[in-house]
């Protein structure tokens, strides 16, 4: 279907048989196997630039560390995209002003750097830099907790109850529907942080709880309100 659809070019048997020849490579797979990767590519390529689109950085970094691909390697997450995945979902604006957030370790060389910035640059998006332990923290409130509280959502009802959601539902349940192996592997990468994430949830959950259990309706206008302020300063 990428071929068809002139999404890419040629298609590959093999990671390494793609990169031959390439300037600069990105490794597009489950986060717990970027980092082989990373390292395979850079061994056979001195000289290739090698980016990603993982979701957890982290890990990834300081697996990298100390080894030759740390020269090569710039850790990236466009954050952009659904819960669909595959060839038939492609869409040509994906990056626009979307944030793609660069993680340095440190390592790489200027030249590798300055290719993969301009590469993600050139997609439309916005350059973002931060350090890999910020961005797994930032991005285990902002992706990775809501993905499981929205999942938490779709296991409440029963199947019989199907028939009677509404579009609420609908979209609170949306990023449910990803990919169980991709998210598995997100998760046990950045358990650290998403366990921290669940424990401030529990706490503000526990609150919640206090209040409606007292019926104290000033205080649930006021916690729905501040809620519905920072959601909608998301789309501004």
């Amino acid at each position: 279907m990428a071929l068809d659809r002139s999404i890419v070019d040629e298609v590959f048997e093999t990671p390494d048989a793609a990169a031959n020849g390439c300037d600069l490579a990105v490794i597009a797979t489950p986060v717990n196997r970027i980092a082989s990767l990373a390292q395979a590519l850079a061994g056979q390529f001195p000289e290739l630039t090698l980016t990603d689109v993982g979701s957890t950085k982290g890990g990834l970094v300081r697996e990298l560390l100390g080894t030759a691909s740390a020269k090569q390697f710039v850790p990236a997450h466009p954050i952009a995209g659904s819960e669909k995945s595959g060839a038939e979902h492609a869409r040509a604006d994906l990056f626009d002003d979307k944030p793609i957030v660069i993680t340095p370790s440190g390592e790489e060389l200027p030249r590798h750097m300055s290719a993969a910035t301009e590469f993600w640059r050139a997609t439309g998006g916005r350059i973002v830099t931060m350090p890999a332990e910020q961005h797994d923290a930032t991005l285990a409130l902002t992706s990775h907790l809501p993905h499981l509280l929205s999942s938490l959502a779709a296991r409440q009802i029963t199947r019989e109850m199907l028939a009677l959601v509404g579009t609420g539902w609908l979209d609170t349940t949306r990023v449910a529907a990803g990919d169980a192996d991709l998210w598995t592997a997100i998760v046990s990468e950045n358990r650290d942080a998403i366990l921290s994430a669940i424990e401030q949830s529990r706490s503000d959950l526990d609150t919640l709880q206090t209040i409606v259990n007292q019926g104290d309706d000033a205080a649930l206008r006021t916690w729905l309100d501040t809620a519905k302020q920072i959601r909608q300063s998301a789309q501004t």
